[in-house]
């Protein structure tokens, strides 16, 4: 079949060309070559046409997608109105706080140790300074928890607007929504959408980390200081008994009535 294809193709060459011209120089196995590709387009073509009908009665046996509509979710956000004192903090939790400032306004002052006894040993300064970066880690977290809560409360109402669009184009009943470029990209924005609702998980899931963080380091701070305690109490226990005893004999033998 295709040599006699091939012929013919030369024999029509020969008769439309003038006397003069010369004769059209065809690779037999190049042609052969093009219509095997040709051939393996047209197949490819209709397949995909084939599963483009099948999606197409798929979603006609689906009926209405109405029903598929959700309604939104709004993000809760703190009445600070309500609350005298809490308000500037409350407030920043409702939008973000990025200096801190509305964090400060409702915490209790630290004062900075600028004043330490003279008499006060290497060690004792040392405990000293590590339970005061155990106050500044946590209003550190707390600031940045705060921020980043009130971040994610403004950054939700522009992602419930991304997929209220997607829903929108997903349940559309018209068919140019639905053809299969138009599902593709449908496909690639949902993707998209559900990254974005990952690294604001994440972010809060980082913060809560952090809170649990900075309260396991003031627990364990807060039980180094009671082992602490416990044995120098049981170190220092018979010289400060002893001390105690001969204290108060003198104490009372050198009382007199007033």
């Amino acid at each position: 079949m295709l040599r006699r294809f091939i012929l013919g193709i030369v024999v029509l060459n020969l008769a439309a060309a003038p006397a003069h011209a010369q004769l059209a120089v065809i690779d037999p196995a190049n042609l052969a070559q093009a219509i095997l590709i040709a051939q393996r387009a047209q197949r490819h073509y209709e397949e995909l046409r084939a599963q483009y009908r099948t999606i197409l009665r798929m979603s006609q046996g689906l009926g209405g997608m109405q029903g598929y509509r959700i309604p939104t979710i709004s993000a809760t956000r703190h009445d600070a109105g309500r609350w005298l004192y809490g308000q500037p903090w409350l407030q920043g939790l409702n939008s973000g706080d990025a200096t801190g400032a509305a964090y400060w306004a409702t915490t209790v002052p630290l004062q900075r140790p600028s004043t330490v006894p003279s008499q006060l040993t290497a060690a004792a300064r040392r405990t000293l300074e590590r339970q005061y970066a155990t106050i500044e880690i946590t209003d550190s977290v707390a600031m940045m928890g705060g921020h980043q809560v009130g971040a994610l409360r403004g950054y939700h109402g522009q992602l419930q607007g991304a997929v209220q669009e997607l829903e929108g184009d997903v349940l559309n009943g018209l068919l140019r929504y639905h053809e299969m470029t138009a599902i593709l990209d449908k496909i690639a924005a949902g993707e998209l959408l559900g990254r974005r609702q990952d690294m604001a998980s994440n972010q809060l899931l980082s913060h809560a980390l952090e809170q649990l963080l900075a309260r396991g380091k003031r627990l364990r701070d807060t039980e180094a200081t009671t082992m602490n305690m416990q044995l120098v109490t049981w170190r220092d226990a018979r010289a400060a008994n002893a001390a105690m005893v001969a204290g108060t004999a003198d104490a009372l033998r050198t009382w007199r009535q007033p």
